[in-house]
């Protein structure tokens, strides 16, 4: 503390824009006004003598008289100019000192014209949009995230009072199994945010050469459900990435197909010059073109997908395009003729590297 309190005396007086553009026009007149007096008196000394205006003043002091005159004017012009010129920035630091954490809404007066204020305010102004994008996104995913947690906490309880109001009716092997229930809903919402907590908090994700081709085939051998999946690969798609997060999105992608898929699931992997493109579809009622971005926000659940599964987080596909993100890559819902159609591509890694890891 007391460090900060001795730099403070030891620091100097920051001279405000204004008066420093005035100082330095005041300089610079001041020059030119000294150079051009000189040289005016160096011609009028070489010239014959003529009768004086004022034989009482000299020369020099006609020269000084003037200078003065002009340095005067030069300074109060600039002044005045200057002054105008940051009324801007007066009401930009106005408007900054109002915006709150609670109320992003404000905006900086944008001043007319293309000049360095201009752009500098139309780019705070768009961080300011960027940024209260990014608070309102977190604010609703917090309401959701209550609102998620609360209701398998809501339905238990309701099982459990059921059970204690009537325990002659033998009804409680029931309400603990319902219990039981909300309680694994419960906890598959709890660990898919701390999945996405993880995502967002890793700047960086674990780089390891990882061979798509063997890591698909060996996450849809290991499915099992009513509907097969197939797997369609042209080899050499090696990417670098977090193995574990692959999987992840696999296991993802390919409990959503399943869970809507009429008869069959299907894989293609291709690699392309520099990406390689995963494609998993199915054969079921489809996506609506107005929901190919909502379905990778978070808790969204469309009402097929809570008819076919009640317990599911809405998390899924949120986690995966954060996880194709984080690598560099995107997860899209694209037009298909039947079913749904998700497209996963990430950046190929080009050569033959050695030892590429399948999965974790």
């Amino acid at each position: 503390m007391l460090r900060v309190a001795v730099r403070r005396r030891g620091q100097r007086c920051p001279l405000s824009l204004r008066l420093r553009y005035t100082l330095i026009a005041t300089l610079s007149s001041f020059l030119v006004l000294t150079g051009t007096g000189a040289a005016l008196d160096l011609a009028v000394r070489h010239r014959p003598p003529t009768p004086p205006l004022f034989a009482d003043y000299s020369l020099e002091f006609w020269i000084a008289v003037g200078a003065l005159v002009i340095l005067s004017a030069v300074t109060w012009l600039t002044w005045k100019i200057v002054d105008r010129s940051l009324c801007a920035m007066k009401q930009i630091r106005a408007r900054l000192c109002a915006i709150t954490p609670d109320d992003l809404s404000l905006r900086l007066p944008q001043p007319p014209g293309q000049d360095e204020i201009a752009l500098l305010v139309m780019s705070a102004n768009d961080a300011l949009d960027r940024m209260e994008g990014i608070v309102e996104q977190h604010r609703r995913f917090t309401s959701d995230a209550s609102h998620e947690l609360r209701l398998p906490m809501a339905g238990m309880r309701l099982r459990l009072e059921d059970a204690l109001a009537d325990p002659d009716e033998g009804n409680a092997y029931e309400a603990i199994r319902a219990a039981l229930t909300s309680m694994d809903r419960l906890q598959a919402i709890i660990d898919d945010l701390l999945v996405l907590a993880r995502i967002s908090a890793e700047k960086s994700p674990v780089t390891e050469v990882v061979d798509l081709d063997a890591l698909i085939a060996e996450s849809a051998a290991g499915r099992t459900g009513r509907v097969p999946v197939s797997v369609h690969v042209t080899g050499g798609a090696q990417v670098h990435g977090s193995p574990v997060q692959f999987y992840r999105i696999m296991e993802n992608l390919l409990n959503n197909a399943q869970r809507h898929a009429r008869s069959r699931v299907d894989i293609t992997v291709d690699a392309e010059d520099e990406q390689v493109v995963v494609t998993v579809s199915d054969d079921g009622d489809g996506i609506d073109p107005k929901d190919h971005e909502r379905v990778f926000e978070r808790f969204t659940r469309l009402d097929s997908g809570r008819s076919l599964d009640p317990g599911g987080s809405g998390l899924g596909l949120a986690i995966s395009r954060e996880i194709a993100e984080a690598h560099g890559g995107t997860l899209r819902c694209e037009d298909a003729q039947e079913g749904a159609r998700l497209v996963l591509r990430l950046r190929r890694l080009v050569g033959e590297p050695a030892d590429p890891v399948v999965a974790a």
